[in-house]
């Protein structure tokens, strides 16, 4: 959604709020950002306020709402959500607690440390010590499933965050990935792409469409087991694809109508080039 609006800016003149109108939408929402920083915080295991995740969330907040065009008719939390959400967790990645914790850390246990706090993000129950069931399922195959269901997603959240990564190996194991992901659904590629990489949570998601969580995560749990199936055989074809429950058709039914590419099409298409150029950087051929 945030990019929706940036795409808009760049075909129209924009209409700049004045600072009245500024103030009173940063009021409206202090409170919705601030949640944000607490929540940011309770994953890193922070205070968000004495490692300043609260005043990353509020630059951010002032910085979006002084960008921020109503007649684009892009919700104000869908624009301004992902980089409230990045400006604290830089912050939290800056504070003295973080470095002091993980300075002796080695990098693949700092990247698993950052990974297992964005597990958090998206499944706050964790934080209680749950885990998320499938009450039909018996004990042994809920625990089979969940582990699952966690490597699926520490999966994506790894290929996100190392996207950028100049090993070409690691690209194309990517590249194979996202190929995969760009088959589903628009309304599916929707769901992974808010959730891993818009930092959106499935109630946030779910209120954005106008829909019940319950919805999202049923789902999101069903897309993570295409996920594994791909990771499990990146070279198989896929000959069966997710269905769409009902209560997504009218979503999807939208998303199809506006003929955008799907989130995982043009994500795909930018880390081809990534790896052709990976590939370049490493074999010594300037291209």
């Amino acid at each position: 959604m945030e990019e929706s609006q940036e795409s808009e800016e760049l075909k129209a003149p924009a209409r700049v709020l004045t600072e009245d109108e500024v103030a009173v939408l940063v009021s409206e929402n202090m409170g919705w950002a601030e949640s944000i920083a607490r929540s940011v915080a309770r994953a890193w295991n922070l205070d968000w306020q004495l490692d300043g995740l609260d005043g990353g969330a509020y630059e951010a907040l002032l910085f979006c709402a002084r960008r921020f065009n109503p007649d684009f008719g892009v919700p104000f939390k869908a624009y301004a959500r992902k980089r409230i959400h990045e400006a604290a967790s830089e912050e939290a990645r800056k504070s003295k607690a973080w470095q002091k914790g993980v300075g002796s850390d080695t990098p693949a246990e700092q990247e698993a440390r950052e990974i297992s706090f964005q597990l958090f993000e998206i499944y706050p129950e964790l934080r209680e010590g749950l885990i998320p069931i499938d009450e039909n399922k018996s004990a042994e195959e809920q625990i089979r499933s969940t582990i699952r269901q966690m490597l699926a997603s520490a999966s994506l959240v790894a290929a996100f965050k190392d996207g950028s990564t100049n090993n070409p190996e690691t690209l194309l194991e990517y590249k194979r990935l996202f190929e995969g992901l760009a088959t589903l659904e628009p309304v599916h590629q929707s769901i992974l792409w808010g959730i891993y990489w818009g930092g959106q949570s499935m109630r946030s998601l779910a209120e954005e469409w106008g829909i019940d969580e319950l919805t999202i995560i049923r789902e999101h749990k069903e897309i993570l087991g295409f996920v594994e199936q791909r990771l499990s055989n990146p070279k198989a074809k896929i000959t069966k694809k997710l269905k769409i429950r009902p209560s997504l058709r009218a979503v999807s039914l939208q998303m199809r109508k506006k003929k955008d590419p799907p989130p995982f099409q043009r994500f795909s298409l930018t880390l081809i080039l990534a790896a052709i150029q990976a590939f370049h950087l490493a074999s010594g051929v300037i291209w």
